[in-house]
C-alpha cells in the first residue's frame, strides 16, 4: 500500500485547515495517510524534526510519499538526505522555506539559521525520484517566490507550480484546501 506522510511547518500543527484537508484527501485517495505533529513546533531544530520523521516513517521506498508545508518541506528533504540510495514515490513541497522573509526577532533568526546555513545534498535526493513537485504562491510574504524558486530550480530541477494569491498557504491567507495537490496525488495513486 502507498504511504503518505504530511508535515506541517514552523509554528504549525496537524489540525491546521489545509494540513487536515490534505490528510483527508490522502485517505480518500487510498493512501495510508499519516499527518505528523512535529515536535517543538515553535522552536524547530533539524535534528529533532528529522528524528521525528525517522521514528514515524521507518523506511523510504517507491511506495512512500510526502507532502510538506514551509519548513516541513525542508525537513522532508533533510530526512530524505539521510536515506540516500533509497527509492521514493514522490514529494510535494508547498512553499518550502529555504530563504525566509520577515524574521523580526533575534530568537527567530537564531532558530532559522541552521536551516538556512546547513547544506542539503540535493544530488542524492534528486536521484531518489522523478516525482518532486514544488508549489509556490506569487504573493507569499514569508517564503518569497523568486529566491526560493531559484533554489528549487537549481537543486531539484523538477516540476514547479505557481499558485495565484495563496499567500503562505495558511488559514490567515484564506487557504483551507489546495486542489492542485489532490490532482497530483490522483496521478500518483
Amino acid at each position: 500500500m502507498k504511504r503518505l506522510f504530511i508535515i506541517h511547518g514552523w509554528g504549525g500543527a496537524a489540525r491546521e485547515p489545509m494540513i487536515a484537508w490534505l490528510g483527508k484527501v490522502g485517505t480518500e485517495l487510498g493512501f495510508e495517510t499519516t499527518v505528523l505533529e512535529m515536535p517543538n513546533t515553535n522552536v524547530p531544530t533539524i535534528d529533532a524534526w528529522t528524528k521525528h520523521l525517522e521514528d514515524n516513517v521507518y523506511y523510504v521506498d517507491q511506495d512512500t510519499y510526502f507532502i510538506g508545508h514551509s519548513l516541513g518541506g525542508q525537513a522532508i528533504l533533510r530526512y530524505l538526505e539521510m536515506n540516500k540510495g533509497s527509492q521514493l514515490g514522490g514529494a510535494i513541497l508547498i512553499a518550502p522555506a529555504f530563504i525566509v522573509n520577515g524574521l523580526e526577532t533575534q530568537e527567530d533568526q537564531d532558530i532559522f539559521r541552521p536551516w538556512k546555513d546547513r547544506p542539503i545534498d540535493f544530488t542524492s535526493i534528486r536521484a531518489m525520484s522523478g516525482n518532486f513537485v514544488t508549489i509556490f504562491s506569487d504573493n507569499d510574504q514569508s517564503v518569497l517566490l523568486d529566491a526560493n524558486r531559484e533554489i528549487i530550480e537549481k537543486s531539484l530541477g523538477q516540476k514547479i507550480i505557481i499558485e495565484h494569491a495563496k499567500g503562505h498557504f495558511c488559514k490567515e491567507d484564506g487557504v483551507v484546501d489546495l486542489p492542485i495537490v489532490k490532482e497530483i496525488l490522483e496521478g500518483w495513486k
